[in-house]
């Protein structure tokens, strides 16, 4: 496998599987760890810099929710809709789309944050989202990508300070 850059210009070296590398802290994305458990961890994307775009990485080897475990799918679920939750009540966007497809070596779930930009330049639906990627992948700046952490850390702050309160 290739050795991956974040938007940051960090390289990582992928020696089998990206999502088992994110697993282990071999690699980790720009802002760090957001959640983990047991079963799970979530970082902002590595290579993609949007304010409030999620990745929820299984730290098993798996591709499929029918390989989950009924306590590793109740947990994931309920960070998918936490995460939701925090992405609005932050203002990072008012839409998410949720996605994870089996083609994948290892199994990952995005949480995409459709911002209002995003809305006007390619509109709405899952066919936009490649290139919405791209574009920010190829087009933001410093400024920007420094923001993207801030959205990172804001939203590690709430997840630590919900569970201390309960509040997601």
């Amino acid at each position: 496998m290739p050795n991956i850059r974040d938007y940051l210009g960090n390289e990582y070296k992928v020696l089998e599987c990206l999502g088992c590398e994110i697993a282990k802290k071999g690699i980790i994305a720009p802002g760090g760890v957001v959640y983990e458990s047991d079963a799970l961890i979530m970082s902002g994307d590595p290579e993609i810099p949007i304010g409030g775009f999620l990745v929820i990485n299984s730290k098993r080897h798996i591709n499929s929710l029918t390989e989950m475990t009924k306590e590793e799918r109740a947990e994931l679920i309920e960070l998918v809709v936490k995460s939701i939750k925090v992405i609005k009540e932050l203002g990072l966007a008012t839409r998410v789309t949720v996605l994870q497809e089996e083609r994948s070596q290892h199994f990952h779930v995005w949480i995409f944050p459709m911002q209002d930009w995003m809305k006007s330049k390619y509109g709405e639906g899952l066919a936009h989202i490649r290139e919405i990627c791209e574009d920010v992948r190829e087009n933001t700046d410093a400024a920007g990508r420094h923001k993207v952490v801030e959205a990172v850390e804001e939203i590690k702050k709430y997840f630590s300070e919900s569970e201390k309160h309960d509040k997601i």
